[in-house]
């Protein structure tokens, strides 16, 4: 899990949830406030162990580009 700032000064964690067949999602939640967005990884990564290397290595700045494709968690 992350914790990270977007531009606008919002405060968010990012944590990553392993689906069926290997898929990994970003799930992004809001600290202070019920916004929870997801943005799927499989374009990126081939499996849970690529996708904790990947968010080790992103900055802010590109947890900020995933979290403006994050779409509504439902």
């Amino acid at each position: 899990m992350r914790t990270f700032d977007d531009a606008q000064g919002g405060h968010w964690q990012v944590a990553l949830m392993e689906g069926s067949y290997g898929s990994v999602e970003l799930i992004f939640g809001r600290i202070g406030g019920d916004q929870v967005l997801h943005r799927a990884l499989d374009a990126e990564v081939a499996n849970l162990g690529a996708a904790t290397e990947l968010i080790t290595q992103l900055d802010d700045a590109d947890l900020c580009a995933y979290l403006a494709e994050a779409t509504p968690w439902k």
